[in-house]
């Protein structure tokens, strides 16, 4: 999924807005009745808790909860936009997805690094979502040794963090080995060598799939542990979007209009590729639903100047 503005968590992104580049001149309404009922129904289905929901959406749960009975009086407009959209099968999503399937069904290791912006994350949680004994962990500069790196495993495994690495690591391979499953290590270019040779010990003894995933610095960390690095079975570098994947993003936004894709398509191949193409749409849909007008290019063009995101 890209990595862009979907709750996270929730399933609460299998929900879109219903703006179209109409082009005659009675304005479409977002129709929020339809969008009230997909809710209620996928938090039903999928048994959510509306606190969660809320929390995750960037809505308080009052207003989430009139919202749903259909008693909210405010602006049902930043409701929506906040609700997002569903996980988009793109390009690089399924480059990543058949790395996953190939790590966990041979217990592989696998590298996946590229630019920012492109579906990394979003589809390591979609992945997760699906999948059965799939642990997802993500780093950062604070969890960049061995010690913080192990821990933030340790509690993503419901494992107790006390005591040395070497008592850390001891648990986390005897949680894991015959589980037939898969550790995946978002935001991997944050480890240095030592944490990065932890890892390589959980993949050697804990006999699972690991996935390291990262940015385009994530190869070259990587390469300074030969251990680590002749271990890996597959390598899956991703470049920018595709205009295709900008179709199929655009697509959950009922945008089609060509001139509106290769505005967007522009703006893809920017630093944070996918996530600038949602913000922008998604700024663009508040003011043309706030003017009570369809979307259009200029709206976009409009949106785009002031995310100053080229800046």
């Amino acid at each position: 999924m890209l990595e862009h503005s979907q709750a996270p968590n929730t399933g609460i992104a299998a929900l879109r807005t219903r703006n179209t580049m109409a082009e005659n001149t009675e304005s479409p309404k977002p129709d929020v009745a339809d969008i009230r009922a997909r809710v209620n129904q996928i938090i039903e289905e999928r048994a959510f808790r509306k606190a969660l929901v809320a929390r995750e959406s960037g809505i308080s749960s009052a207003a989430l909860s009139r919202f749903l009975m259909d008693r909210y009086d405010g602006d049902n407009v930043p409701a929506i936009l906040t609700i997002g959209h569903e996980f988009v099968d793109t390009t690089s999503s399924g480059r990543i997805m058949t790395g996953l399937r190939f790590t966990q069904a041979t217990r592989s290791l696998v590298m996946i690094h590229g630019e920012p912006g492109v579906g990394k994350t979003i589809t390591l949680k979609e992945y997760k979502q699906k999948g059965a004994s799939v642990w997802l962990v993500t780093m950062s500069p604070d969890t960049s040794s061995k010690v913080p790196m192990l821990q933030e495993i340790g509690i993503t495994l419901g494992l107790p963090v006390k005591g040395g690495a070497a008592d850390i690591r001891r648990a986390i391979v005897a949680r894991v080995v015959k589980t037939g499953g898969i550790l995946l290590v978002d935001e991997a270019q944050h480890l240095d060598k030592g944490a990065i040779e932890e890892l390589r010990r959980i993949f050697d003894e804990g006999e699972i799939g690991l996935v390291v995933c990262g940015n385009a610095n994530l190869k070259a960390k990587v390469e300074t542990s030969d251990n680590f690095n002749s271990r890996i079975g597959m390598k899956v570098r991703l470049t920018r979007p595709s205009q295709s994947d900008v179709s199929k993003l655009s697509a959950q936004y009922d945008l089609v209009d060509p001139d509106a894709l290769d505005f967007l398509s522009g703006i893809a191949q920017l630093p944070g590729g996918l996530r600038c193409v949602v913000k922008t749409i998604q700024l663009a849909l508040m003011s043309a639903v706030g003017n009570g007008t369809s979307l259009s290019q200029q709206d976009l063009a409009s949106a785009w100047s002031t995310l100053a995101l080229e800046d």
